[in-house]
């Protein structure tokens, strides 16, 4: 006869080291297979393609209350207010679609950076944990995230009302929700699903959808931007 799994003659202490040892060998087991299905993410990403204003995932105008409507008009009449040409950060998800300034994502356990090399920005995203008191309103939020499957969730809040969405003004105010759901496409292409809540701006939530290609051997530069200077502004690298 074959022999069993657990010998009722085996003194108990020996029988309790057994189930030890297979207990940790089943743990790690699982935390390597969970570690394995958490996608590489890192290294450098720049959006596939200019972006002047964002659309709805049909393809649609955003939708905007009346206050937003408002707003968005004054802001397509003062295009020169833009205030990234006056050197201040871009926002989320501005920061993020700037062509020709590519960012770098760091993965750990704790926190995920994006080194944006758009005027050296970091955003930091905190990881496996809730909103905490913010020290914000701030430019790029406070970000936390988590992972489902290989979709990496951020959900961010906290944001100031002085950023634009996207190159054509369109606003927003310091309610702005934003949930994104990042994915690789393939090695070298990531997308991120991101929803807007504003109700303030927004008549209802909103998505919009980002690409980003994959920049093997690029180096986040050191970027300074030193003000407005005619048409646009000027960045020292």
């Amino acid at each position: 006869m074959g022999s069993s799994v657990t010998n009722q003659h085996e003194p108990s202490a020996a029988r309790r080291l057994r189930a030890a040892v297979l207990a940790t060998a089943v743990s790690a087991l699982g935390l390597s297979m969970a570690s394995a299905a958490t996608p590489d993410i890192s290294g450098p990403w720049e959006i596939l393609g200019p972006i002047s204003q964002l659309t709805t995932l049909a393809g649609g105008s955003p939708p905007l209350t009346a206050a937003g409507q408002e707003l968005y008009l004054k802001n397509r009449a003062n295009i020169e207010a833009d205030p990234i040409k006056s050197c201040l950060p871009p926002g989320i998800p501005r920061a993020l679609t700037q062509p020709g300034f590519p960012f770098s994502v760091v993965q750990g356990r704790d926190y995920l950076g994006m080194m944006l090399q758009w005027n050296h920005l970091p955003r930091i995203i905190y990881m496996n944990q809730e909103h905490f008191e913010n020290i914000g309103p701030e430019y790029l939020g406070q970000s936390v995230a988590h992972w489902e499957g290989e979709i990496l969730v951020i959900d961010s809040t906290g944001y100031n009302d002085k950023t634009w969405l996207d190159e054509s003004g369109l606003p927003h105010s310091e309610a702005l929700h934003t949930v994104e759901r990042l994915r690789l496409q393939s090695p070298d292409r990531l997308e991120d699903m991101i929803r807007f809540e504003d109700p303030s701006v927004f008549s209802a939530p909103w998505s919009a959808r980002l690409v980003f290609r994959k920049r093997p051997g690029v180096l986040i530069k050191e970027d300074y931007c030193l003000g407005r200077t005619g048409q646009g502004y000027t960045v020292v690298k």
